[in-house]
């Protein structure tokens, strides 16, 4: 059975090049894409490529998180990946990050977003690449604000394997985060 694994290394959290000053592009780029991200079948590496995992773009239009700034990172734990997901804004095929909750403890649902106690649906987990669409390419480092980036090479590349495997657009497969490193 096709299965997701990441694995985040703790260095990942060690994002600000200088911890005294603010979050900012400039400053955010530190241990970027370090993890790993791991398609299986059952004990078989399908697939594998790096990736950013933390929520590093917590700052200007992405608030930071409730608990730590990277709060809005998705936990170490259970996960479930809806494939083929729409777009949107986004370049290429992505995928939902559902069914697990964040850092700060807060519940990503089945639609891949939180619902505040006032009702309201905010953010969007997903799985999709770096591309910037006013470059014209990939950027130079990943920005996340929850969700797993890859590049856009590697995010062709997953789908590919996934549809040679027969995963078509609303199929789910489960996910596990691990946390691996010093500190633990």
């Amino acid at each position: 059975m096709l299965h997701l694994h990441i694995i985040r290394y703790v260095e990942s959290y060690d994002f600000k090049a200088e911890p005294d000053k603010p979050d900012s592009f400039s400053n955010n780029w530190k241990n970027n894409s370090l993890d790993d991200f791991i398609l299986l079948n059952d004990d078989t590496e399908l697939f594998k490529c790096k990736c950013q995992s933390v929520a590093n773009y917590c700052f200007g239009d992405m608030l930071p998180g409730d608990t730590v700034s990277y709060g809005d990172s998705i936990a170490a734990g259970d996960f479930t990946v809806r494939c083929f997901v729409p777009p949107r804004k986004f370049h290429g095929q992505i995928h939902a990050i559902t069914q697990t909750v964040d850092i700060d403890g807060q519940k990503i649902d089945r639609n891949a977003m939180q619902t505040t106690k006032g009702g309201y649906q905010t953010g969007r987990w997903l799985i999709h690449d770096r591309f910037s669409f006013s470059k014209g390419t990939d950027t130079t480092y990943a920005w996340s604000a929850g969700c797993f980036i890859l590049s856009s090479k590697d995010l062709e590349l997953f789908n590919q394997t996934l549809k040679a495997h027969g995963v078509q657009a609303g199929d789910e497969i489960a996910g596990i985060l691990s946390v691996q490193g010093r500190g633990l």
